[in-house]
């Protein structure tokens, strides 16, 4: 608007000087020089204009650049989620392992000074053994912060499984000083809360995954909120920062689960499924 204005008072001043030239009121040579310099003045608000005009093309164009890596980089949150809808895959497409590979940074940050894609997926594989997780959901996902190094997406939800033998072994080794406590927790199933940060690079690649899984209110729901068994629940647990989970045995997984434990992990509806046998083994 202001240089409109000035663009305008310019042209009206020489309205004005050519009016006064032809009623002999101004000297022809000073008219000349006048309207030279109202020229030039003319010429380098054009080319002020013009950069602006540049300068605001450029940011609409960064700006609309912005938006689309906000929707891809949200696709592939989406997408990722959908891969690991049952916990750690059992198996992944071509296609899928693609995607994985492309978007997963190999020196991913998973938390508590761990890096790594393999260290990445060897979290997932865990929760899978520890708890039997049949079920991953995301609720919202949305970026709280972005510039030019790349965005942030803070992601809430929710995965669902059971409290198995593994589980109380290497999680909640506490817990088996309590028959009547893993008696209760054995098999039972649970709704865990969790709210993932997600980092992503300009370039689109995964770099930095925090997961926060709220166990402790899984488990108090549990226990009815009993904060005497929560707290002997809890006691040394072994969930450290960005909610990683200890190493679990192949082989003590594989043993721990018997017969009796896969059909409990497909009976959902149960409340509670004790099983003599898996807690005699695990409390041996």
């Amino acid at each position: 608007m202001e240089l409109s204005r000035l663009l305008d008072a310019d042209a009206h001043h020489e309205l004005l000087l050519n009016r006064g030239i032809d009623q002999g009121y101004v000297d022809g040579g000073a008219a000349v020089i006048v309207k030279t310099k109202a020229a030039k003045r003319r010429r380098r608000r054009k080319q002020v204009h013009n950069c602006l005009v540049q300068k605001s093309l450029w940011e609409t164009r960064r700006l609309v650049a912005r938006e689309q890596f906000h929707v891809r980089s949200l696709q592939s949150v989406d997408h990722f989620f959908q891969l690991f809808g049952h916990g750690y895959p059992a198996e992944l497409s071509a296609s899928e392992e693609k995607f994985l590979s492309v978007l997963v940074d190999e020196d991913i940050s998973v938390g508590d000074g761990v890096r790594g894609r393999a260290e990445f997926y060897e979290q997932w594989r865990r929760y899978k053994q520890a708890f039997s997780v049949r079920r991953l959901s995301n609720f919202s996902a949305r970026v709280i912060t972005s510039d030019d190094r790349g965005c942030l997406i803070e992601c809430y939800g929710e995965f669902e499984g059971r409290v198995t033998a593994v589980a109380l072994e290497t999680v909640f080794p506490s817990a088996l000083k309590d028959e009547a406590l893993v008696e209760r927790l054995l098999h039972r199933r649970f709704v865990c809360p969790t709210r993932t940060l997600i980092s992503f690079d300009s370039s689109g690649c995964l770099v930095q995954y925090d997961a926060e899984s709220n166990v402790f209110e899984a488990v108090s729901e549990l226990l009815d909120f009993n904060p005497d068994q929560v707290a002997k629940l809890m006691t040394d647990a072994m969930i450290s920062e960005g909610s990683l989970l200890p190493p679990v045995d192949d082989c003590e997984s594989e043993t721990g689960g018997s017969a009796e434990q896969e059909r409990a992990a497909d009976d959902f509806s149960s409340p509670v499924t004790s099983s003599r046998s898996s807690i005699n083994y695990i409390l041996s």
